[in-house]
């Protein structure tokens, strides 16, 4: 079990929680492991203000292990995954707390293969920053500013599209890292896009734009003659759309399209798709009446590539947005899906016509906040709350599901119910969530 590392790095109140120490502590074990390999590693940053001070703090790690540290410049973070893979580095970092707020930040790790680190090393560095004594050998590295890297990801998007006819679109950049990528790569690509919340400062990054607040970008899209819209989080992981009719496209939805896409094409491997439990139970039901298979995993696109990976399988990925599309890439980019689904449509409007056959199950979902995670881990084993838990599985029957889990990220226990009667979805979520409180007084 990792003491720092959650579903997708380590995360925290910026300079208080996730210090410029642990960053240093990182930097300085990534920059020589194997023990005394000295390394190449590629490094990266999204647009919050605390990414500069956290950058130095690796920098100084890695160079003191005797490692090279390659320099992208504020980009996205699958452009690390990419780069890092094409480009055979050791290592790549990405500094970035992807849609949470400006006051915190985050450190993603990169394995040569563009994957996330194994829990086993996330364990060692953990020790490692842990120790009381810093009992590496100190060693000389080097410092390569290189933002002429980030055109070599542009290529690899650019021959990701398929495009056959003129399309206009509206973009929601949430000030964060696709505003320094995605006006260049549409530019490349000859598509006629507009551009909202592009201008960040350090701290409107995920300010009530991007995907995780749609609704301006819904009503600016109401007004214009777009074709589609597009929303990223903070550093470009994530995608979510909205198309002429006003439907919200998650990712549900485009893992719904580009297995059709796919399908259509003879590409979709074991003619099966990969999906999280927060996935709505209305994909499932679609993709059951299309006879398309699908494998459940745990929240975390780690998860969703790691089963893509064992199974061979060719797409996946989570109702936030993150998908992988892992011919092309092991890990989500919301550029690469923004992509894909222009691809779709575009060049296969039968395949589109098909998504108002996916229909969206009524969700209620309450966030519980504990003091610390420990304690919500032990509300969720009581015997009371099991037992409630139960009772509201048998309330929702066949026509839908209880799901009850803890945050990989933060003191959260989430108590979600999906049901065809939204009323019958509230109560039974109101049942759990009362028994939770009733255990456990300090649930807010």
């Amino acid at each position: 079990m990792t003491r720092y590392f959650g579903t997708d790095g380590i995360r925290g109140r910026a300079l208080v929680d996730l210090t410029e120490e642990i960053a240093y502590r990182i930097g300085r074990y990534i920059g020589q492991y194997p023990k005394g390999h000295p390394n190449t590693i590629l490094i990266s940053r999204d647009t919050r203000e605390s990414g500069e001070a956290l950058l130095s703090a690796l920098k100084d790690g890695v160079l003191k292990s005797g490692g090279t540290l390659l320099d992208e410049g504020v980009s996205t973070t699958p452009s690390v995954s990419y780069l890092v893979e094409a480009n055979h580095y050791d290592y790549g970092i990405m500094i970035s707390a992807s849609h949470n707020p400006y006051t915190d930040n985050g450190i993603k790790l990169f394995a040569p293969s563009g994957e996330k680190l194994s829990e086993a090393i996330e364990e060692e560095i953990e020790d490692y920053i842990d120790s009381e004594e810093d009992y590496l050998p100190l060693k000389e590295g080097k410092y390569v500013y290189s933002p002429d890297l980030k055109e070599q990801y542009l290529d690899f998007l650019a021959s990701q599209y398929e495009g056959k006819k003129p399309v206009k679109i509206l973009c929601d950049l949430a000030n964060g890292s696709a505003s320094m990528v995605a006006p260049a790569l549409f530019a490349k690509l000859g598509i006629d896009a507009t551009f909202i919340n592009a201008s960040p400062d350090g701290k409107n990054i995920n300010n009530h734009c991007g995907s995780t607040h749609m609704e301006g970008l819904a009503e600016l899209f109401a007004k214009g003659d777009y074709d589609l819209a597009f929303a990223f989080d903070g550093d470009a992981d994530r995608c979510l759309a909205i198309d002429k009719s006003g439907r919200l496209i998650d990712g549900d939805a485009e893992i719904y399209l580009g297995a059709l896409g796919l399908k259509a094409k003879n590409q979709l491997n074991g003619n099966k798709v990969v999906i999280t439990v927060m996935s709505n139970f209305g994909l499932r039901k679609a993709l059951d009446e299309l006879g398309l298979g699908y494998e459940i995993v745990s929240v975390g696109d780690k998860y969703v590539q790691a089963k893509l990976k064992e199974d061979h399988l060719s797409i996946g990925g989570e109702q936030s947005g993150h998908v992988i599309f892992s011919a092309a890439l092991n890990t989500g980019d919301g550029l690469l899906t923004a992509i894909k689904m222009l691809n779709v449509y575009e060049n296969q409007p039968e395949v589109y016509a098909e998504l108002p056959k996916l229909r969206v199950y009524p969700q209620t979902l309450v966030n519980l906040r504990f003091q610390n995670k420990e304690e919500s881990d032990k509300v969720l084993g009581h015997p009371d709350v099991k037992a409630t838990m139960t009772e509201a599985e048998e309330l929702l029957g066949t026509d839908g599901r209880l799901l009850v889990r803890t945050s990989g990220t933060e003191p959260l226990l989430r108590v979600m119910a999906e049901h065809i009667d939204e009323a019958t979805c509230q109560r039974a979520v109101a049942l759990v969530v009362n028994k939770i409180k009733e255990v456990s007084p300090c649930a807010e």
